[in-house]
């Protein structure tokens, strides 16, 4: 029965640029943010949050590069304000806040983890939605 009305369900082609979703920048949010946060205190971790860090970087890595092929109009997006800030966040989170605050106890610990992991989500998710709000305004123009 075709009335020409939207039934509310988003029909997406296979090559439309989209921004990351919220459960895949929460994942890896929290993969980074728990992983640097034990790694810098406990020595038993190193290894397996090297690894857990050197997947997450080949994963991303891989499906950007996958994606800007799909998408050349994201090889000349220009970075926009909101890029730079959610950039610099993620550069103050993933630098100086693992060297100025070296937690003491688990308590401490589990705080670290928690606001790294909230940062990375956010600035993962915010960054990606710049770039893709960028690229979408190149492509219409």
């Amino acid at each position: 029965m075709a009335t020409g009305k939207s039934n509310g369900s988003s029909e997406t082609t296979p090559h439309e640029l989209r921004s990351i979703s919220w459960w895949a920048s929460a994942l890896a949010g929290i993969l980074v943010g728990s992983t640097l946060a034990w790694l810098r205190t406990q020595r038993n971790f190193f290894f397996l949050g090297a690894a857990i860090l050197a997947v997450v970087i080949i994963v991303l890595t891989v499906r950007t590069v996958r994606r800007r092929a799909r998408h050349p109009q994201m090889m000349e997006v220009k970075t926009s304000w909101a890029y730079n800030i959610w950039a610099l966040v993620l550069i103050i989170l993933a630098g100086p806040v693992q060297l100025v605050y070296v937690p003491d106890d688990i308590s401490e610990l589990t705080i670290k983890s928690l606001i790294l992991s909230v940062g990375f989500c956010l600035g993962i998710h915010e960054v990606d939605r710049a770039l893709v709000k960028g690229a979408g305004s190149k492509q219409k123009a």
